[in-house]
C-alpha cells in the first residue's frame, strides 16, 4: 500500500489528501460545529467588532458611531438607531481561512515555519475581512447600486489575492531553505 502511494507522485499525493482533508472537514463542521456555532460565533464577533473599529475610524465627521449587537445570530453594525451592516457566519472568512491553512498545511516544510505562516496569515485575512466589510458599509450607505458587485466580487477577489500571496510567499520561502 505504501509503495503504491508513493508511486502516485506529489501532485497526486496532495490532491488525495486535500480531497480527505476536505470531506473530513465537511463532516465534522456540519454535523459537530456548524449546529452549535463554533468557531463562527467567536470569528463573526470578532470581525464584526473590528469592523466596527475601521468602520468608525474611516467615518465622515460629524457622523455617530457605530456599534454592534447581536440579533439572531447574526452580528449586527448600527448607527442612529438604525441596521448598517449584517455580518453572519457566512461573511467571517472561516472557510477562506481554512483554505489558507489547509493548502500551507499540505506542503513541504518545517513545522515551525508553517504554522508561522498560518498565524501570520490567519491574522492578515482577518483584518482584511475587517476592512472589507467596513468597505461593505461605506458602499452601502454611499454607493448602493454597487453593493452587490462590491460584495460578490470585488472584495472577495482582494481577499482571495491575499490568500494567494501567502502561499506564494510560503512558495518561495520553501526554495530559499532549499538553496541553502
Amino acid at each position: 500500500m505504501k509503495e503504491k502511494w508513493l508511486s502516485l507522485g506529489s501532485a497526486k499525493q496532495f490532491i488525495l489528501k486535500s480531497v480527505f482533508c476536505v470531506a473530513v472537514w465537511r463532516l465534522v463542521y456540519v454535523f459537530i460545529l456548524e449546529p452549535i456555532r463554533f468557531p463562527d460565533k467567536i470569528l463573526t464577533w470578532i470581525i464584526a467588532r473590528g469592523t466596527v473599529v475601521f468602520v468608525n475610524l474611516f467615518s465622515k465627521t460629524g457622523l455617530s458611531k457605530a456599534y454592534c449587537m447581536e440579533y439572531k445570530g447574526n452580528e449586527i453594525l448600527v448607527r442612529n438607531k438604525h441596521s448598517i451592516l449584517t455580518i453572519g457566519d457566512a461573511c467571517n472568512g472561516l472557510e477562506l481561512m481554512l483554505i489558507y491553512a489547509g493548502v500551507i498545511a499540505l506542503l513541504p516544510g518545517k513545522t515551525a515555519i508553517k504554522a508561522a505562516y498560518i498565524g501570520i496569515g490567519f491574522i492578515a485575512l482577518m483584518i482584511t475581512n475587517m476592512l472589507r466589510c467596513a468597505g461593505l458599509e461605506w458602499v452601502y450607505e454611499f454607493y448602493r447600486p454597487m453593493f452587490e458587485t462590491t460584495h460578490h466580487y470585488l472584495f472577495t477577489l482582494v481577499m482571495y489575492i491575499i490568500i494567494f500571496y501567502g502561499w506564494v510567499m510560503y512558495i518561495n520561502k520553501l526554495k530559499d531553505n532549499a538553496k541553502g
